[in-house]
């Protein structure tokens, strides 16, 4: 059976890589999820938005146990992605400590 994922969408005003930091920590505990990728989108109405994509887990080992930084040359993250941060596309790394 395939895992339940979970797409979340955060408002383009997110106020900082921190507080997104934050509310991925949050979701992933509330959601027994990890966080898989996140991405900017628009919808066809114009909103931008950063899409989180969380994969259910069977445990709960490792949830919330994540950092998000601004993407620099050399990091080696989990994954890379791309978010609104005060309304601009910021390139952002995710690592599991």
């Amino acid at each position: 059976m395939a895992a339940t994922e979970f797409k979340i969408a955060f408002h383009s005003s997110m106020s900082s890589i921190k507080g997104l930091q934050n509310t991925c920590i949050e979701n992933e505990i509330n959601l027994n999820a990890m966080l898989k990728s996140l991405d900017t989108v628009q919808t066809p109405t114009g909103q931008k938005l950063t899409e989180a994509i969380f994969v259910e887990q069977d445990n709960s080992t490792g949830l919330g146990d994540l950092t998000i930084k601004k993407t620099v040359a050399g990091d080696n993250p989990t994954f890379k992605g791309r978010a609104f941060i005060m309304t601009q596309p910021v390139d952002v790394s995710v690592f599991r400590n």
